[in-house]
């Protein structure tokens, strides 16, 4: 067990970035798939 008493703050902000970067890929990747099919069913194809 780490002796450093800063170690829970870091895991903290480790686990809220890691969790804002694959929210953030996960949006992008929703947009991209989403977009096109929207777009088609707009043009009406």
């Amino acid at each position: 067990m780490p002796t450093n008493p800063n170690f829970a703050t870091y895991e903290r902000a480790q686990r809220t970035t890691d969790v804002m970067i694959v929210s953030s890929f996960a949006l992008w990747a929703m947009l991209i798939g989403f977009v096109p099919v929207a777009a088609l069913r707009l043009l009406g194809a």
